[in-house]
């Protein structure tokens, strides 16, 4: 099970730079890089919408809804965010520049969230390997950028 989940991430990363790709197009055909955000948006919500009907996916309670923590309504900020971001920064650095960044920054958000436990994953520790795993990445980084 763990290669599937492997194999999916590895996949959903590759499309990551297409993605920022198709959007970037988009927004220089409508000049609007908030425009082509919401597009993106709006076809992903429609797919999403389907595959919850397909899926047969069941609504939670109102009483679920209602207990929830405001912070997890958050995802989709955060979303539109890391989208608007790729679209207005990835054709000024390039892709390869970007997809440095991207990764470098969830790199190091992920070490404190695993290390506190935050947002409901599992402790797992800052060690050595961790710290230079973080290292390499940002020092690849800072190869990339040399010209």
């Amino acid at each position: 099970m763990s290669f599937i989940f492997t194999t999916l991430a590895f996949f959903i990363g590759a499309l990551l730079p297409v993605q920022v790709g198709v959007n970037s197009e988009l927004a220089r055909h409508i000049n609007s890089p908030v425009l082509a955000a919401l597009v993106s948006f709006l076809v992903g919500g429609m797919c999403l919408m389907i595959s919850a009907v397909v899926l047969r996916a069941p609504l939670p309670s109102w009483g679920q809804v209602v207990s929830m923590p405001p912070w997890v309504w958050m995802g989709g900020l955060i979303g539109a965010a890391v989208v608007l971001g790729s679209i207005l920064a990835g054709p000024k650095i390039g892709a390869l520049a970007l997809v440095g960044l991207l990764l470098a920054g969830q790199l190091i958000a992920s070490v404190l969230i695993d290390h506190y436990g935050w947002l409901g994953f599992p402790i797992q520790k800052m060690d050595v390997y961790r710290l230079l795993g973080v290292i390499f990445l940002v020092g690849g980084f800072l190869l990339i950028r040399k010209n």
